[in-house]
């Protein structure tokens, strides 16, 4: 018959699981990785895994001493710690969170080309215009916008190198047609790289638009649910649950070992025959699923 032991081994590689993979959920939520391969969050993952592992056979080993008639008898003295419920509740809502922004990645390519943008000076600048290189079209306002002209302009765009006319077709002015030598209009150009293609919207949110949104929409919520949680957590059961027993915490933690590989496609990036997103979409119902086993067990 099992019976939990305690010993520093399980206490250092149980908060050091617990740790690590709070650590994970931050960064990916924080976007450290900003593209494929996730490699900060997936390192402090793996991390948890090698935790999780260590605090399984620290705790077996734990386990046999206490079974030993000559060892000095296990007895739990401490006091129930109340900051797990925080640990726990949160855990579950923010690694959700986590799992979810996971999916919207940006591509390693569309990543790396953002980098190179960005080095180069990218963004959105207002130049002269030089001369109309077509006649202004006029578009009538409605109830949420202006009326505006959509007109061929040549631009002066001052590069680095000095400064040169491009023709930049169907800019839009707001109320009036523009005017050569009076009218700035603001384009996207890299001042470093010429090469790189003049444009009225050349916006690249990505992996910060996509956190912005979930932040203003869907951050209320992973507070309102993980402090729900946190309210309905008994602290007896919790600290219960501190001390390994196989058939409670090996399925939970075979689930959640289980949502980490199915967000392995799209955190490194690699096609699993067009399933990599319904497998990410799987992994995030994960952290709900090994909680509600650990919570029926308790």
């Amino acid at each position: 018959m099992y019976t939990p032991g305690r010993s520093a081994a399980t206490t250092f590689t149980g908060w050091g699981m617990v740790l690590s993979a709070w650590a994970a959920v931050l960064v990916s939520l924080a976007g450290v990785s900003p593209y494929p391969p996730l490699v900060a969050p997936l390192a402090l993952a793996g991390l948890a895994v090698l935790f999780a592992a260590a605090w399984v056979v620290a705790s077996y080993r734990a386990a046999a001493r206490a079974r030993d008639p000559l060892a000095k008898p296990y007895r739990e003295t401490r006091r129930p710690n109340r900051v797990l419920r925080y640990v726990f509740g949160f855990g579950v809502s923010f690694a959700t969170a986590a799992a979810i922004l996971t999916i919207f990645v940006d591509s390693s390519a569309y990543g790396r080309e953002t980098e190179r943008l960005e080095r180069v000076g990218y963004g959105p600048y207002k130049v002269p215009v030089v001369r109309l290189a077509g006649d202004p079209v006029f578009h009538e306002g409605g109830e949420d916008r202006d009326p505006s002209y959509t007109t061929d302009l040549v631009l002066r765009i001052p590069y680095e190198s000095g400064s040169r006319e491009v023709t930049v077709r169907g800019l839009h002015t707001r109320l009036k047609p523009p005017v050569p030598g009076r009218t700035k209009v603001e384009v996207y150009f890299a001042p470093r790289d010429p090469a790189v293609p003049v444009v009225e919207n050349g916006t690249r949110d990505g992996r910060l638009f996509v956190l912005i949104a979930f932040a203003i929409w869907g951050g209320p919520w992973v507070l309102i649910v993980g402090g729900g949680l946190t309210g309905h957590m008994d602290v007896d059961d919790l600290h219960r649950l501190r001390r390994f027993e196989p058939d409670v915490h090996l399925p939970a933690l075979g689930i959640l070992l289980a949502g980490l590989v199915l967000l392995l496609p799209v955190a490194l990036e690699f096609d699993v025959a067009g399933l990599d997103w319904p497998l990410a979409l799987l992994a995030v119902l994960t952290p709900a699923l090994a909680f509600t086993w650990l919570a029926k067990r308790a």
